[in-house]
């Protein structure tokens, strides 16, 4: 009989997918039935950030650990869709549920900045809906510590499309970085597009430090103005002229919900 491959504890039962840094796994736990994912991580101590977040739309982390040269981190095995799949202007949601996505992502960040934790990689793919409707925010394979100096300056770290210029540059970031990736996330769902197309990565750069990002209105003539302001303030190339933290979205994300229709 052939074994199947382990790491650490879990047996290897198949991969579901890879990203930028990191792979996803379908695990077997020899000292538990249920079926959990793992993530072999490039930055292992910041890694360990994630495990200890606590919050509702936030991924649970159940251990991590090393096998040998492998680092892996076991988490969480969500049933959903990520938002990649509603990005798309055949598959737009309603407003009133972009809304609640956008929120309750803004509050999981707002409670993961609180912990000191800037997730660094606000993306489409790292937003899951859930089957009974609730949102996950996923992969804090990138996370960084605010106060860690470990990541040297101009070493680019993200997904080019969703960083802020401060990324791009290599600067200091906070959780108002985090902010300006969801502002991104935001006008995708409303759109179908994004705010910041370039056919090399000097042009997409360009744009993202430089260029004024186009109206969502323009693209979809359903966007109020409310949304409008509220993706305006947080795409501010200054990160002091964005939303400050992220629970402050709460109130313009309700004014657009009142102005809905």
């Amino acid at each position: 009989m052939k074994t199947k491959p382990t790491v650490g504890r879990y047996e290897i039962l198949d991969e579901l997918g890879q990203g930028a840094m990191i792979k996803t796994i379908r695990f077997s736990d020899e000292f538990e039935d249920d079926r959990i994912s793992d993530v072999k991580d490039r930055f292992f101590k910041e890694a360990e950030l994630a495990g200890k977040l606590s919050h509702p739309s936030i991924i649970s982390i159940y251990d991590v650990g090393e096998d040998y040269e492998l680092t892996y981190m076991a988490m969480e095995l969500l049933n959903g869709k990520d938002l990649e799949h509603y990005c798309q202007k055949d598959t737009l949601l309603p407003l009133s549920k972009v809304l609640r996505i956008v929120s309750e992502t803004a509050a999981a960040l707002d409670y993961a900045h609180q912990q000191g934790v800037i997730h660094r990689d606000i993306k489409p793919a790292n937003i899951m809906v859930l089957e009974n409707g609730d949102i996950k925010v996923t992969d804090f394979g990138i996370a960084k510590a605010v106060s860690s100096s470990q990541t040297r300056t101009g070493i680019i770290l993200g997904t080019p499309n969703y960083m802020s210029p401060e990324q791009i540059n290599g600067r200091k970031i906070d959780g108002r970085s985090d902010i300006f990736s969801l502002g991104i996330v935001f006008f995708q769902l409303l759109t179908g597009e994004l705010p910041f197309k370039g056919k090399t990565l000097t042009e997409l750069f360009y744009q993202i430090t430089q260029a004024k990002h186009p109206s969502p209105k323009e693209i979809n003539p359903k966007v109020i103005r409310p949304c409008e302001q509220l993706i305006d303030r947080a795409l501010a190339k200054d990160p002091a002229d964005r939303f400050q933290n992220a629970g402050s979205k709460t109130e313009p994300i309700s004014t657009c919900s009142r102005n809905e229709g």
